[in-house]
């Protein structure tokens, strides 16, 4: 099962977290924000622990590069692979 925090993301919390993310190197999969390119995980799990919830917070443990990726492209976010 999903972490809570991570099923409650919507669009408009990706993009507030990427105002105030400074993009780590991106490995393989990154996304898209306002023309900003991001780690997906990194991203993801900014804006999960931005939510006002009484869940535990998000660790890089707690999901995986391919969940984040599927999160943001059902959000409606670009999303980028390389190599």
């Amino acid at each position: 099962m999903a972490h809570a925090r991570l099923e409650a993301v919507t669009r408009a919390d990706v993009v507030r977290a990427s105002k105030h993310t400074t993009p780590k190197r991106i490995q393989k999969w990154s996304v898209v924000v306002e023309g900003k390119e991001v780690p997906v995980k990194q991203i993801l799990r900014a804006a999960a622990n931005a939510i006002q919830s009484s869940a535990p917070r998000v660790t890089p443990a707690d999901f995986t590069a391919h969940y984040a990726v599927s999160r943001l492209k059902r959000l409606g976010f670009t999303v980028r692979y390389s190599e």
